[in-house]
């Protein structure tokens, strides 16, 4: 299993625009192809014995529950999966009398991994399996058909925060 990265360079701080920059890495799904609730389902046929189209069902039917739920103002704990919950977005005011609910701009749902799936990527604890890879090498690897390598600037891209 590879996980791909790529790098970018950021402000240590990004509040000051003559902070330092240094670079991070970012997962990259550019080369993959996302699974979706089909392929999803089919594995989990294949894995419990029960049909493709009940597993396809049942799994719609759970993303139908839970948004009902974080509608509620629930949050959601799938036990060896993790939480779901909601994060209201704001420009923020001055004060907290001042803040009203017009002043919510959105919602997001977040979600948070309890420790039967989290992946860990550091030394001793990383995953079973795990390899990073950084996707400008693996592009020096792999040359163009003009015969130079794909990666243009060594990968480090101008900060994409501003």
């Amino acid at each position: 299993m590879s996980i791909l990265y790529k790098k970018v360079w950021r402000f240590l701080n990004p509040l000051e625009k003559k902070s330092i920059k240094k670079v991070y890495p970012v997962i990259t799904y550019k080369y993959g192809v996302a699974m979706d609730l089909k392929q999803i389902a089919k594995k989990i046929s294949r894995l419990s014995g029960v049909s493709e189209g009940v597993v396809n069902s049942v799994l719609k039917d759970f993303r139908t529950e839970l948004k009902e739920e974080l509608l509620f103002g629930r949050s959601v704990n799938i036990d060896g999966l993790g939480y779901f919950y909601l994060a209201a977005r704001s420009k923020g005011t001055e004060t907290a009398e001042a803040f009203t609910a017009n002043d919510i701009t959105g919602l997001r749902v977040c979600f948070r991994a309890n420790k039967e799936i989290r992946i860990t990527a550091n030394g001793s604890t990383r995953s079973e399996g795990l390899s990073l890879k950084d996707v400008d090498r693996i592009n020096d690897e792999f040359p163009t058909e003009e015969g130079g390598s794909s990666s243009g600037d060594g990968g480090i891209e101008e900060n994409p925060l501003g």
